[in-house]
């Protein structure tokens, strides 16, 4: 299940790679403007180069200058030539980025739902590997094989037979359009080469029970101890979601609980993937959303706790977490500043330094003082009047 701090880390990711986007877009455009601005030996005569430098170096410092205006407001005795072309290039940054910020939004939600999407399609994966069981079975019958004949556990098992048979599993497939249609040969190749080969299921397939294994059904040891662990299955799942390593938890938990219910005679419920449900997918986009919308303001702030360094030398990773965590505690005035403060801390000794940890408290604990005292951070309900 998805929980708060996931949120947080997944709109850090979504940030990150937004605030690389800007920064690469922004480069490009700005060397668009200097070989606009440059010399051209096929066109212009070499006497004028010193005259073409100027221009390339005004074209780049009015582009800088007014990176956050849409069009330059103070030109500096710069060409109208120059000016116009900049002010050009500005409104196509600003509605790069604009794009760009979208799309990466839009990516970052999408990626919530594919969450939903893989659960409910490994849901499937017993009945697929069932049917694979099926057509092997078949083929020993037809070599008319009678003697040494191989296991298939899979065949007939009642929790298959229930996955099989929920009209809810079946609904929900079909509402997200998930399957293994296009997958028959990645499981023929998983059946033989890792699951009927997996030593901790060896002897459901009629080999010596290895020490200390529970006797629990093949389908949960076979999602515990081969899906989730196996290098070639998780690469096939890691295709399909950029940041597996963090999902793989939550499309786990969300799994082992359902087929741990249909052991428990409690009939197919499917787990939640978020406990709050549009309110978490709120709070994800909210967090997005606002930090762009304020990341001036938060540059602006940052940089004055942090006179020592240059907001750039900072490393983006600290930024976009030092951010999220203002944005939080500016805008959502029933999380304590402490909490809001700790999961920073515990996300920045995942994703960053070593010494990002101590950076990270020092600088949102002054902020967090100075932005209570100035009525920018209020917090309401009960416990939290004092925002610790």
């Amino acid at each position: 299940m998805l929980n708060r701090r996931i949120l947080r880390v997944k709109a850090m990711q979504a940030l990150y790679g937004h605030f690389t986007a800007v920064e690469s877009l922004r480069e490009v455009k700005r060397n668009e403007l200097e070989e606009l601005h440059a010399l051209d030996p096929a066109k212009h005569d070499f006497a004028d180069k010193a005259l073409f430098e100027e221009r390339k170096k005004q074209a780049a410092k009015l582009f800088n200058d007014n990176i956050l205006n849409s069009k330059v407001e103070n030109a500096g005795g710069a060409e109208q030539e120059v000016i116009d072309n900049v002010n050009e290039a500005l409104d196509k940054y600003n509605d790069l980025v604009s794009k760009e910020s979208r799309a990466r939004k839009n990516e970052m939600m999408k990626e919530a739902q594919r969450l939903q999407d893989t659960y409910i399609k490994l849901l499937l994966l017993p009945i697929e590997i069932e049917q694979r069981e099926k057509l092997d079975s078949e083929k020993e019958d037809k070599a008319y094989i009678t003697k040494d004949k191989k296991v298939y556990p899979f065949i007939g098992n009642e929790l298959i037979a229930q996955l099989k048979d929920s009209e809810l599993l079946q609904k929900e497939s079909a509402r997200s359009s998930v399957s293994w249609d296009n997958e028959h040969d990645e499981i023929k190749t998983w059946y033989r080469d890792q699951i009927r080969s997996a030593e901790s299921l060896q002897h459901f397939f009629g080999g010596e029970k290895v020490a200390d294994l529970p006797e629990n059904d093949i389908v949960l040891e076979l999602f515990k101890r081969v899906i989730f662990k196996n290098e070639t299955i998780s690469s096939f799942l890691e295709s399909a979601h950029l940041h597996w390593a963090e999902n793989q938890p939550i499309v786990k938990s969300m799994v082992v609980k359902t087929i741990k219910g249909l052991q428990d005679g409690e009939g197919l419920e499917l787990a939640e993937l978020t406990k709050n449900g549009d309110e978490d997918f709120k709070f994800l986009e909210r967090l997005f959303v606002d930090t762009i919308k304020q990341n001036d303001f938060l540059e602006e702030i940052i940089q004055s706790k942090t006179m020592n360094w240059d907001v750039d030398r900072i490393a983006l990773t600290d930024r976009v977490i030092l951010k999220i965590a203002l944005v939080e505690m500016m805008n959502s005035p029933s999380i304590p500043v402490k909490v809001t403060i700790n999961e920073a801390i515990e996300i920045s000794k995942m994703y960053s330094t070593p010494k990002s940890k101590q950076f990270v408290n020092g600088v949102l604990d002054v902020l967090s003082n100075e932005l209570t005292s100035s009525g920018k951070i209020r917090k309401s309900g009960r416990g939290l009047i004092d925002n610790k």
